[in-house]
Order: C-alpha cells, then sequence, then structure tokens
C-alpha cells in the first residue's frame, strides 16, 4: 500500500510563487521535465490534501529541496514518517 502524505501548503505556494508560477504552469513546467505531477495533484497538494510519495519526490525534485522538507510531520498514513 502506497502512503499518503500531507504537505506544507503555505511552503508549497511561496516556492510557485518565487517562481512566478500559477498552478497551471507548475503543471506544464513539469510536463516539461517529465515530472508525473497532475494540476489535480497540484491543487490537492495545495489545498493539504494528501498526496502519494511519488508526488512528493516530484515536487521535490522541480523545486531542488529535500523532499521531507515539503511534508507535514506526522501525516503519514501510519502516523511515522
Amino acid at each position: 500500500m502506497q502512503e499518503a502524505l500531507v504537505l506544507k501548503v503555505e511552503l508549497l505556494k511561496s516556492l510557485r510563487q518565487q517562481r512566478f508560477l500559477s498552478q497551471e504552469d507548475l503543471f506544464n513546467a513539469c510536463q516539461q521535465r517529465s515530472l508525473r505531477v497532475s494540476l489535480a495533484t497540484i491543487k490537492r497538494a495545495e489545498t493539504g490534501k494528501k498526496v502519494s510519495y511519488r508526488t512528493v519526490r516530484e515536487l521535490s525534485t522541480f523545486y531542488a529541496v529535500p523532499a521531507l522538507s515539503l511534508v507535514l510531520l506526522g501525516s503519514t498514513d501510519s502516523g511515522q514518517l
């Protein structure tokens, strides 16, 4: 079973806005880099809904930050991180 994580909403929005990207721009930029992140997933992540670890990894790659820096601690399904 794949872990689902909640990300740090304000940090995600800040990282995106620092690059002057809309959510759709971020989606397009991810597509150009062959990162598998849908527009719906970006919206889910930025509204505090759970996303897959793969999504965390893809966003951390795009933003060039450690994956764990994006994760709201204690947000895994099992409560462990």
